[in-house]
């Protein structure tokens, strides 16, 4: 036949044989990833023939979704240790100190931890904060804004407010803090105001037996920031 009388595909045909033929490579690209997959031990061989590559389409919406709200959380603990970790040293009746007073009637002559742990979050740009001026009394707040987790109920991250004393309003003889690292062993460190009579970092606490405040209590549990 002379090549000038073949018959050209149609469209429809050409389209589906571009179709048939991206999947044949998309199938081969899976299964080579699917493979050394398995051969870095990074997919088990009993689930390489279940494993499935996410559709573009899934991976887009899982990032569009959940990464911002991920990123600002981070962002924000990051400046909450930040601002914490900044203020270590500082002591007690000192001018430095008194700025954690929002109220300028009140100095660091008078317990002081609250305010510390509240000026710390403000400064971190957290939306609400706590103003009582007791480490109790910011647990409380915590439970009545549904951020209060009791000490075992759940894993502190950094940027958390530590709470020694059960949570009650006003009431003093408790102590608070900033969680500013979280260790595989489970101790944490954090940065305390009126430790010591200045800002004073305490490394490696073990939660279970931690203790702080006048009257020496143990960690009861931990004040989440909101939004975080």
């Amino acid at each position: 036949m002379n090549p000038s009388h073949r018959r050209a595909l149609p469209v429809a045909a050409k389209s589906r044989t571009a179709r048939t033929s991206w999947s044949h490579a998309a199938a081969r690209t899976g299964a080579a990833l699917t493979a050394a997959l398995v051969v870095t031990g990074a997919l088990g061989a009993g689930a390489a023939g279940a494993a499935t590559l996410p559709s573009a389409g899934q991976r887009s919406e899982r990032t569009v979704a959940d990464a911002p709200a991920t990123r600002t959380a981070a962002a924000l603990r990051d400046r909450i240790v930040s601002v914490a970790r900044g203020e270590i040293g500082v002591r007690e009746g000192t001018a430095e100190c008194n700025k954690y007073f929002p109220n300028k009637s009140h100095t660091c002559k008078t317990g002081w931890c609250a305010a510390f742990v509240e000026w710390t979050w403000r400064e971190a740009g957290v939306k609400e904060v706590p103003s009582d001026l007791t480490g109790r009394g910011v647990g409380y707040w915590g439970k009545q804004h549904g951020l209060w987790h009791p000490v075992g109920s759940a894993h502190p991250q950094p940027g958390d407010l530590v709470v020694y004393g059960e949570p009650a309003k006003e009431t003093p003889g408790g102590h608070v803090g900033v969680v500013v690292a979280v260790h595989g062993d489970g101790t944490l460190d954090t940065v305390e105001g009126n430790y010591s009579d200045k800002v004073t970092l305490r490394t490696h606490l073990n939660p279970r037996t931690a203790r702080g405040g006048a009257d020496d209590l143990r960690v009861a549990g931990y004040v989440t920031p909101p939004s975080a």
